[in-house]
């Protein structure tokens, strides 16, 4: 529980890490039955959308094959047609990650076992995670909560205590029980997952110890400072890169007025006969036959 003198500043990263939603954090635990090889796997795959739908691609492969090196060695296309089968978004893009994944790790040690991750440290992970150069941002960030066992809270990097310091919420050479208690109070023990990963994004994006006061840096700061505007936040956070959701426009809630407009046909006739109306009765045409027969009527009274 966060202690009186870090209520306000935890209420405000709350806030900070709540405005970035994507499918990207829909992430949980481990699940059941998965080695690191898949989880890693799935990571890679993932892209943009929720993890449950790698989740269900690396089962569809699972039923197929007997094992990840029969993947490896296979033609593309039979990766193809079964995660096509399985209805897998992307299907054609993920066979040859999947592919190219389980060559890399092959070729940097010679065999496809990676359950070692779990009980290495995070500087050996993340050594992995660079030498394989097709691992995601957030890779790193979810294998270390992977690795916790049961009743142990979240690591505390030093990217963490950098993310901290640059929002100003600690001193730039903080104690870790201050960071401790910040992250405590954002990163709930019963779903740590989606706010940690939220946490070490924004450290990776706007963090980088070897240049402070970078481009990244200062957008990083902005966005800080836009949290509570929605559009602004938005824009800081693509440019910077992280991945995120822009809010949805509200609707008005002044219903607009429609103007009735008459049929252009009918509204031309009511005019015509208006106009026909107020005009003088036009006068009659004398015809030539009407004025020949006068003057014959003339001549005739005349000459009696």
């Amino acid at each position: 529980m966060a202690s009186s003198n870090t209520a306000g500043p935890a209420a405000n990263l709350v806030t900070f890490v709540n405005r970035l939603q994507a499918d990207l954090y829909d992430l949980g635990p481990l699940a059941g039955g998965m080695n690191a090889l898949e989880r890693l796997m799935t990571l890679v795959i993932q892209d943009a959308a929720p993890l449950a739908s790698a989740e269900r691609a690396i089962r569809s492969l699972k039923a197929k094959f007997q094992n990840w090196n029969e993947v490896r060695v296979a033609r593309n296309f039979e990766i193809f047609q079964v995660l096509q089968a399985g209805r897998s978004i992307q299907a054609r893009e993920r066979a040859v990650l999947i592919q190219e994944y389980l060559r890399r790790v092959f070729g940097l040690q010679n065999h496809l076992e990676l359950d070692w991750l779990y009980d290495a440290t995070s500087e050996r992970r993340e050594r992995l995670l660079t030498s394989l150069s097709m691992a995601p941002a957030h890779a790193a960030a979810v294998l270390d909560l992977d690795a916790l066992e049961e009743g142990e809270l979240a690591p505390i990097g030093r990217e963490l205590k950098l993310l901290f310091a640059r929002l100003g919420l600690v001193k730039s050479n903080p104690r870790e029980a201050d960071v401790r208690a910040l992250l405590d109070a954002v990163v709930p023990a019963d779903n740590p997952y989606p706010n940690f990963v939220r946490l070490r994004l924004l450290a990776y994006h706007g963090c980088d110890p070897k240049n402070p006061q970078s481009k990244a840096a200062g957008l990083l700061s902005e966005m800080w400072k836009k949290r509570g505007q929605p559009a602004a936040f938005a824009a800081a956070a693509l440019e910077l890169g992280i991945p995120h959701t822009a809010p949805a426009a509200k609707k008005s809630a002044k219903a607009k007025v429609v103007k009735k407009k008459a049929p252009a046909k009918a509204t031309k006739k009511k005019a015509a006969k208006k106009k026909a109306g107020t005009k003088a009765p036009a006068r009659k045409k004398t015809t030539s036959k009407k004025i020949a027969r006068k003057k014959t009527t003339r001549k005739k009274a005349g000459a009696s």
